[in-house]
């Protein structure tokens, strides 16, 4: 995984180019597929390069309360911005719900994750904002951004069925999953995200808790394929239920694989 790949923003985290991977029909186009975190904190010299990318569409995985919460500075009304308030929502995160167990360990966390994961593809807004992702790069004029809050969980399983749609073959996949991990700076970040915690909580946490929460582990994105696996009976069979089929994949890879 090459560095170049990230796209260093004063303010926006995780935003980084994840073409350019082999396929056995070529190399994916660079500078038309994006992902991201949220750009709540997006400052003026970050929206003017992000401009300058030349972005017609932005896929907004986050759920209705979190882009309330923290809407996004960025894009302008020049990019079509596409959300989903379809599913519950609610003022305090799935997340930070799961770190009010009482038995709060590492482990507790990462089977968190794993269950979080399972139910990722089968979501409805899931299922909705993906298809319009696919749908939208069909489309092949300019470059799109799919992101959620951190861009590593709804993200990384958007992005790695993109990728597969494409002919990327397993491991680069993964590599492009596991380099959120780089990419994030955890270890940099995690004290500062902890004592933000550890105030909206009113309670202690331990730092080898949180750190399965705020990375991306190999073993959720095998969780979430293993589990389409067992409900569509392939990923090919999910990309059906989102109207990728063979012909739609054939167009993807004419217009992104050169």
């Amino acid at each position: 995984m090459t560095p170049d790949r990230l796209v260093e923003l004063e303010r926006v985290l995780n935003f980084r180019d994840f073409g350019g991977y082999d396929t056995p029909e070529g190399r994916i186009t660079r500078g038309k597929l994006f992902r991201s975190a949220h750009f709540h904190e997006a400052s003026d010299a970050d929206m003017a390069r992000l401009d300058a990318l030349g972005v017609r569409f932005l896929v907004d995985l986050r759920r209705s309360d979190e882009r309330k919460g923290e809407p996004n500075r960025w894009p302008g009304e020049s990019v079509r911005s596409i959300a989903s308030d379809e599913g519950v929502t609610s003022a305090f995160p799935p997340h930070l719900q799961a770190l009010l167990q009482s038995d709060l360990s590492p482990a507790s966390v990462a089977d968190y994750m794993h269950n979080l994961y399972r139910e990722f593809a089968a979501q409805p807004r899931h299922i909705q904002l993906y298809s319009e992702w696919f749908r939208e790069l069909a489309q092949g004029e300019g470059a799109g951004v799919i992101h959620c809050a951190a861009g590593k969980d709804r993200t990384g399983l958007g992005c790695a069925l993109t990728l597969h749609a494409l002919g990327v073959d397993e491991d680069a996949i993964f590599a492009d999953y596991e380099y959120t991990n780089t990419a994030m700076n955890i270890d940099a970040r995690l004290p500062r995200i902890q004592a933000r915690m550890e105030e909206r909580l009113a309670r202690k946490l331990d730092a080898a808790s949180l750190r399965p929460m705020l990375s991306v582990d190999p073993s959720y994105l095998r969780t979430a394929f293993a589990t389409i696996d067992e409900h569509y009976g392939s990923r090919d069979g999910y990309l059906e239920v989102l109207g990728v089929g063979e012909a739609q994949r054939a167009v993807l890879r004419e217009r992104y694989v050169g």
